[in-house]
């Protein structure tokens, strides 16, 4: 009889652990993180809610006053970008306006761009699936703002030798053509000098 009460003690003591180890696991910042697809594929279910994205400051910081538009990125390329060597890979551009107070868009720094890899931000604010306030646009209402990974200018250099290819086939066509108009014009002289 002790057994069966060991067995299940086991089994409830392996219980309350699992359950408190998902608990511990489901309050960590990390999985508050939402998505950006994730937010514009169920709009309804997030609509009015607190949330939590991470991506790429992209564009530019457009002040308004004491408030700021600024666009945030968690696609493909704001993880990996080609000039980073990642691969062209699926949709791009999987990003959000956030509006925020200007206070909170100046620790931006860089924003992506062809030239920058942009800042990495986590933003917490409530989304809205049509802000009222903004003429019926997706949104998110910034209460905060943190920098995760600055961001940086990309490292190009001049195509020198493809510069090199373009301008000996444009001098190759312009020889061909001169070529073609000096026969031409040449034939006309002959047929002229015939009469």
């Amino acid at each position: 009889m002790i057994r069966p009460v060991r067995g299940l003690a086991v089994l409830a003591a392996f219980i309350m652990l699992a359950t408190v180890l998902l608990m511990a696991r489901a309050a960590s910042p990390a999985d508050d993180t939402v998505a950006i697809t994730r937010l514009i594929n169920h709009m309804k279910q997030y609509d009015g809610r607190t949330v939590t994205i991470r991506g790429e400051a992209i564009g530019d910081v457009m002040v308004r006053g004491t408030d700021a538009w600024i666009t945030v990125n968690d696609d493909e390329y704001s993880r990996n970008s080609i000039e980073e060597g990642g691969e062209l890979v699926g949709m791009s551009n999987a990003g959000i306006g956030i509006w925020l107070s200007s206070t909170d868009a100046e620790k931006i720094r860089i924003c992506g761009g062809y030239k920058n890899k942009g800042d990495i931000v986590a933003v917490t604010g409530t989304f809205n699936r049509a802000c009222k306030e903004h003429g019926g646009d997706t949104d998110i209402h910034a209460t905060s703002l943190e920098v995760v990974k600055e961001g940086y200018p990309f490292e190009r250099s001049f195509p020198w030798g493809k510069l090199i290819a373009l301008l000996a086939l444009v001098g190759m066509a312009g020889g061909l053509w001169w070529y073609r108009w000096y026969v031409k014009k040449a034939g006309l002289r002959e047929a002229h000098r015939e009469y």
